[in-house]
C-alpha cells in the first residue's frame, strides 16, 4: 500500500524540486566531506524557520522526532548543530534569493510590492511597556529633551505573485527606508520573470514618476500604483506617466477593478503569523539569512497548501 505523503514530506519535496530547477549543486566544494548535501541542509534550515527560528542546538535535539522526514531526505545521522549554523552563514544571499524564482509559475500572473518590518528584539510586550512606564516616570532633567528611543527593526521589501501568493524577490536592510527608492532594486531581482507579469500593484508609498516609468517601460506591465493627491487636476500633476494614470482613471467607466494589492497585506500577515515577526539571529548578516530561509519556508508551505486544496476540490468535483 502506498504511504500517504505528510505535510512535512510535501514541504521538503517542494524545496528539493525548486533546488533542481535552479541547478543548485549538491556540495559546496569539490573537497567537501560529502556526508551531507546542500539540499539536505537547505531543507533543514527552512524547517527550522517553520519552527519560529528556534536555536540550532534545540532544533537538532528535536530532529529525531522527524524520523519519516529524515528517511525521505536520506539522512542516516543528524548533523551537529554547528554544521547547520556554519552552512546558514556561508551560503550566498544571491543563491538563496535565486531559489525564490524557482517557485514562480510558467503562466502569466499579477504581481505586487510592499514592505514590512521584522523585529530584532526578543523582549516581551509587557517588559517593553514596563520600561516605557518607568522611563516616563523619571524626573526630567533640565536642558534639551532626549530623542524618543527607536526600536530596532529590519526593513523587508517583498515583490510577490498576487495570484498564488508567493514571494518572488526581496530587499533586506537595517532601519527605516523610503519605499519609493526600494521598488526598482527589489523588482529587478526578479528580472527574468518580466515577460510573465501582467500588472504591478503598489500603494501610495510607491507613487513616483520613475516607478511608473519603470513599470511601463522595463516591466512592460499594466501600471496600478496608487496615486497621491487624486483631487489635483491633470494639468497640475507632475510626470508624464503619472498624468496618463490619472487620465485613464477619469475615462474609466463601469465597475472598478478589484483591489488585488490587498493580497500583499495577506501574504505579510500569514508570513508573520506562521513564522513569527521576531528574528533570533544577533548579527545583521545572520538576520538577513534567517529572513531568506523563512521566505523559502513560506513558499514551500504555500505550495503544499495549494496542492492540498487542488487535490481536495478535484476529489469533490469527481465525486
Amino acid at each position: 500500500m502506498k504511504r500517504k505523503k505528510t505535510f512535512l514530506i510535501k514541504f521538503a519535496e517542494n524545496i528539493l524540486r525548486v533546488l533542481k530547477i535552479r541547478h543548485v549543486r549538491l556540495y559546496g566544494h569539490k573537497f567537501s566531506k560529502k556526508i551531507y548535501t546542500l539540499h539536505q541542509h537547505i531543507v533543514l534550515l527552512a524547517l527550522r524557520e517553520y519552527n519560529h527560528g528556534m536555536g540550532f542546538r534545540r532544533f537538532c535535539q528535536l530532529l529525531p522526532d522527524y524520523s519519516v522526514l529524515l528517511e525521505y531526505l536520506g539522512l542516516s545521522q543528524i548533523p551537529h548543530f554547528t554544521t547547520l549554523h556554519k552552512v546558514s552563514h556561508r551560503l550566498k544571499g544571491s543563491l538563496l534569493e535565486g531559489i525564490f524564482l524557482g517557485f514562480a509559475r510558467k503562466a502569466k500572473f499579477r504581481a505586487g510590492i510592499d514592505s514590512t518590518g521584522m523585529s530584532l528584539q526578543h523582549s516581551t510586550y509587557y517588559y517593553e511597556k514596563r520600561l516605557e512606564h518607568f522611563r516616563k516616570a523619571k524626573k526630567k532633567k533640565p536642558g534639551r529633551p532626549k530623542k524618543k528611543r527607536k526600536k530596532k527593526h529590519q526593513y523587508t521589501s517583498i515583490f510577490v505573485d498576487l495570484d498564488k501568493q508567493l514571494i518572488l524577490s526581496t530587499k533586506l536592510l537595517r532601519g527605516s527606508k523610503s519605499d519609493n527608492k526600494m521598488m526598482r532594486p527589489t523588482i529587478r531581482k526578479a528580472e527574468e520573470l518580466f515577460g510573465k507579469i501582467i500588472s504591478n500593484d503598489a500603494d501610495r508609498g510607491y507613487d513616483a514618476e520613475y516607478n511608473h516609468e519603470f513599470t511601463n517601460e522595463e516591466m512592460e506591465a499594466e501600471d496600478y500604483i496608487k496615486l497621491k493627491n487624486k483631487e489635483v487636476p491633470v494639468y497640475k500633476t507632475k510626470g508624464e506617466n503619472r498624468k496618463k494614470v490619472k487620465q485613464a482613471l477619469k475615462k474609466k467607466k463601469g465597475r472598478p477593478r478589484k483591489n488585488h494589492r490587498n493580497k500583499v497585506e495577506t501574504i505579510i500577515f500569514v508570513f508573520k503569523k506562521i513564522f513569527g515577526e521576531h528574528l533570533t539571529a544577533t548579527t545583521a548578516r545572520g538576520q538577513r539569512q534567517q529572513t531568506r530561509f523563512r521566505m523559502i519556508a513560506y513558499n514551500a508551505y504555500r505550495k503544499a497548501i495549494l496542492l492540498f486544496f487542488e487535490h481536495f476540490y478535484g476529489t469533490v468535483l469527481v465525486a
